[in-house]
């Protein structure tokens, strides 16, 4: 998760949803980079706007240490939050504040970051498969990444909520003649609001990926990702879990800029005080990117998952959707989508999480950009033994804000955000959040 853009959100945020979601996020962001058209069109401008965009563009600052590029960056913001614990009975309003400085350290091909960067490509999530579908020229040269940031969070009212955050990636990309390796490592500690629950906890997430993509030829790939995924929590009664997974799948460019994909996917869930469960997916997979107006990538399968405790096996569909359209140039409309079976942190059960958001990104002037978004997602809990119950709990999202390019390398936004759940078995909750936050970074 990139922690910039999870800096004010993530204390009302379903953590374990929100997985989800960001895997739908991540499946768009590798044709922002890959699609010459739209980076056209992005940096397509009248002479005014030129003009316009002289005193606020980002230039690169030179900064090294040996042989590292450094990018330095720094966030903060004001949160006022009127239900910080997601809670039906009391609920506890406070105005926090954040801080999060941050180091990107860069070995190798940083003119290719930073030219992906400038698209708005989430550089963390750059791996080998999706890259292994763009020509080779498209390919950036090796690269080794090290981000870290910290980040601070200091409660006005209920400082007991305060906490200093870790967030850390490294990612490892060795692209050769058509084989490309890569390697992520990723860390976070933070201290957040589980809504499901209704309380905060400290939650470790630890997540290692080994990655590899060969291009047979011209229309063929391959590609291959082995993951170890730990996810452990500081308050008793929470469930902590392993996942141990792999996914390979065959790609083949139907035509320019039109891959389809087969994949199989496996996988094993360790679940902390309880026996394991084992999972196999079939899926199949288009991306379409390579064009000025419409960009897409949707994986759709089946789930077939088995239980050591002798619980009956079950299949579920599953499937992954990004999209992304632009009417105009200073408008993108972004629908994401997922639906994936969970381990839960609930003792006894495992949940479903189906959801959608949809979100329109519309550039007033050069300088300032509005959002909204709207999202809409259940968590079907199924327990894995007889002696408990189903349920569904369904949750409602909002968000409106305001980005604005004050001066070269420092942005603002201000926003307004509300989560609702409604809920059988816990109750009807809504929470409100309204921020502003300022980022300086190079």
């Amino acid at each position: 998760m990139n922690p910039l853009s999870s800096l004010l959100s993530a204390s009302a945020t379903c953590l374990c949803a929100r997985r989800n979601w960001l895997s739908a996020l991540a499946a768009f962001s590798f044709f922002k980079a890959g699609s010459c058209a739209l980076a056209q069109d992005a940096s397509a401008k009248t002479p005014d706007d030129s003009a316009a965009k002289t005193s606020v563009e980002k230039a690169p600052l030179e900064l090294r240490l040996g042989p590292l590029d450094l990018h330095p960056r720094v966030t903060t913001g004001l949160t006022y939050d009127d239900n910080i614990l997601f809670s039906s009975a009391n609920p506890e309003a406070d105005t926090f504040w954040t801080i999060q400085p941050a180091l990107q350290a860069v070995a190798g091909d940083d003119a290719a970051l930073i030219a992906y960067r400038d698209q708005n490509y989430d550089v963390l999530n750059l791996s080998p498969g999706n890259l292994i579908i763009q020509p080779p020229e498209a390919w950036p040269g090796k690269l080794l990444m090290l981000d870290y940031g910290p980040r601070f969070q200091f409660f006005n009212q209920y400082t007991a909520n305060n906490a200093i955050d870790q967030f850390g990636t490294l990612n490892l990309l060795w692209p050769l003649n058509r084989l490309i390796l890569g390697f992520k490592q990723d860390y976070q500690l933070q201290k957040t609001t589980l809504i499901e629950l209704g309380q905060r906890a400290t939650v470790e997430t630890i997540s290692s990926t080994l990655a590899a993509a060969y291009q047979i030829g011209e229309k063929t790939s391959l590609e291959s990702n082995f993951r170890r995924i730990s996810v452990g929590y500081d308050q008793l009664g929470l469930i902590g879990y392993t996942e141990y997974n792999t996914e390979d799948w065959f790609n083949y460019v139907v035509t320019e800029g039109l891959p389809v994909s087969v994949g199989v996917l496996a996988g094993l869930d360790e679940v902390a005080n309880q026996q394991g469960q084992t999972y196999e997916q079939l899926r199949a997979r288009a991306r379409y990117n390579y064009t000025e107006k419409l960009a897409f990538d949707a994986s759709v399968g089946g789930e077939l998952r088995q239980y050591d405790n002798g619980s009956p096996d079950t299949l579920s569909p599953v499937f992954t959707i990004a999209g992304e359209y632009r009417p105009a140039e200073r408008t993108a409309l972004r629908l994401t989508g997922y639906r994936q079976q969970n381990a839960s942190i609930i003792n006894g059960y495992n949940y479903t999480s189906t959801g959608a958001t949809l979100s329109l990104r519309q550039g007033i002037t050069d300088r300032y950009t509005a959002d909204l978004s709207v999202g809409y997602y259940t968590l079907d809990y199924a327990p894995t033994s007889g002696a408990l119950i189903k349920y569904t709990d369904e949750y409602y999202t909002a968000r409106i804000g305001l980005e604005a390019k004050i001066i070269r390398h420092l942005t603002g936004k201000i926003f307004y955000q509300l989560i609702s759940r409604q809920s059988p078995a816990a109750g009807n909750i809504n929470d409100n959040q309204a921020g502003v936050q300022l980022t300086l970074s190079y």
